[in-house]
C-alpha cells in the first residue's frame, strides 16, 4: 500500500492511469481464458492429449489476469512472469510421435491392398 501511494505521489496520473489499464488488461484475460478453456478441454480430449497441460495453462493464465487485477508494480511483474512461462503442450508431442510411427510404418510396407475385378469388354 505504501508502494503504491509512494509511485502515486511521484508519477500522479500516469501512475493511475497505469493502474486502470493493467486491471482492464487482467479483467480481459481472465474472460478471454473463461471462454477458452472449454475449446482447448475438448480439442485435448479429441486429440488424445494430456488434459493436465491444458488445465495448468489456463491456470496461470487465470492467475497472471488476477494478479493485473491487483494494484501494484510487484504484483504485474509476477503476472507477467507467469504470462511468459511456457507449458509443454503434450498434443503436439502425440501428434509429432503418432506421425512418425506411420511414415515408419508406410516406408516398411511395399504392398498395397485393394481389390481388383477383371471386366470383359
Amino acid at each position: 500500500m505504501w508502494g503504491l501511494f509512494k509511485f502515486g505521489s511521484m508519477y500522479g496520473w500516469w501512475f493511475f492511469g497505469y493502474i486502470v489499464i493493467m486491471a482492464i488488461l487482467g479483467w480481459q484475460l481472465i474472460q478471454d481464458e473463461k471462454t477458452l478453456v472449454v475449446s482447448k478441454l475438448m480439442n485435448m480430449i479429441n486429440h488424445g492429449g494430456n488434459i493436465a497441460a491444458v488445465m495448468l495453462g489456463s491456470a496461470k493464465n487465470l492467475l497472471a489476469g488476477a494478479l493485473f487485477l491487483f494494484p501494484g508494480i510487484f504484483t504485474d511483474i509476477i503476472g507477467f512472469i507467469l504470462l511468459i512461462i511456457p507449458i509443454q503442450d503434450s498434443a503436439d508431442i502425440n501428434t509429432k510421435n503418432q506421425a512418425q510411427k506411420e511414415k515408419k510404418a508406410n516406408k516398411k510396407s511395399d504392398v498395397i491392398e485393394g481389390e481388383f475385378h477383371r471386366e470383359d469388354e
